[in-house]
């Protein structure tokens, strides 16, 4: 009867250890990378040179790894449903295939989800075809995880059989084809005039800056100067001047666009390009005083700018988009007067 007890005894002993062991290896692959963070990538003037030249063509533009996650991380941002947060999206080239990684959480818990599929052109639509879901090393049902997507995507997303569909309107060059193919997407363009201020109004995430940041540089079509508007309530009694609004943080983004300047100036090959700049970090610089009126030097910005060659004006563009905010590029191709 005594040996009849302790052998169920044991036997309770060792499911219970099989399941706590299992709950173990079952939260290390649920868990694994968990801890991944997207690293930063910024806008190349490589990257700007290589969709210009395409759609100026109407020919294809090679992007690797690196120039692909440049281009995804103007757009994606953290996004938020109920208790999922998904944190940042990376994407990797694998062959002919493209491969997403994507740090997420749900609730206070870290994961990594990841997914490798093939992705096309197709009328006005990017296709996505999965392969494969994962949270950690966990394969998740596919027709589990689309369901689920139905029902969260948004505006220019959506779950058409097994594929998820990305509308194109917006996008602010036109895509006619879309392939991965040795480790690199091949996208080719419809041939039009590129327009960089289209690509910098509404199409990046820091428009709400380009609104926040007005009152940093003049518009010399109302010949105004910063600091000299003033803003008015009713009556008169709420009035107020830029130079009094003014603070330590103007100062700090005067500086910031300087010194994004200065490394444009790094960027460009002629002697041309450079005067174009410096005289834009001389207005910049004087942006602080009040009383200073940068009419008369941004008509010389504008006519060492109408002396370059298309191909110059081209490259000194990327290079501002490339060391500058997109708020101040759009202020700083203004001056230039496109």
């Amino acid at each position: 009867m005594k040996s009849s007890k302790k052998g169920k005894k044991i036997v309770f002993l060792i499911v219970l250890l099989a399941l706590i062991a299992a709950v173990s290896v079952f939260g290390k692959l649920v868990f694994w990378q968990s801890s991944y963070s997207v690293p930063k990538y910024k806008f190349s003037v490589g990257l700007f040179d290589k969709i210009i030249k395409a759609q100026d063509s109407g020919g294809t533009a090679e992007l690797t790894e690196d120039e692909v996650n440049q281009v995804i991380s103007l757009y994606s941002k953290e996004y938020k449903s109920g208790s999922i947060t998904v944190k940042a999206v990376q994407a990797g080239l694998e062959g002919d295939k493209i491969k997403f990684y994507i740090p997420s959480s749900y609730k206070s818990f870290n994961v990594l989800l990841t997914s490798e599929g093939s992705i096309s052109k197709e009328k006005d639509k990017i296709k996505y075809t999965p392969d494969y879901f994962k949270v950690g090393k966990i394969t998740l049902p596919k027709s589990y995880v689309m369901e689920k997507l139905s029902g969260r995507l948004k505006d220019r997303a959506a779950v058409e059989q097994d594929s998820v569909v990305f509308s194109t309107k917006g996008i602010p060059v036109g895509i006619t084809a879309l392939s991965v193919k040795d480790d690199k997407l091949l996208v080719t363009l419809e041939k039009r005039q590129i327009d960089i201020e289209n690509m910098l109004k509404g199409q990046f995430d820091s428009l709400k800056d380009i609104v926040k940041d007005l009152n940093l540089f003049t518009k010399t079509n109302g010949g105004t100067s910063a600091g000299s508007e003033t803003g008015k309530t009713g009556g008169g009694t709420g009035s107020t001047s830029k130079n009094e609004t003014s603070s330590g943080n103007d100062q700090q983004d005067f500086s910031g666009v300087i010194k994004g300047l200065n490394a444009a100036s790094g960027s460009v090959s002629t002697g041309a390009q450079k005067s174009v700049i410096a005289q834009m970090m001389s207005v910049v610089g004087n942006m602080s005083n009040s009383s200073y009126n940068p009419r008369s030097a941004e008509g010389s910005i504008r006519a060492a700018y109408g002396k370059l060659s298309p191909q110059e004006k081209s490259q000194l563009k990327s290079a501002i988009l490339s060391n500058v905010d997109t708020s101040s590029a759009e202020m700083l191709y203004n001056m230039m007067g496109n």
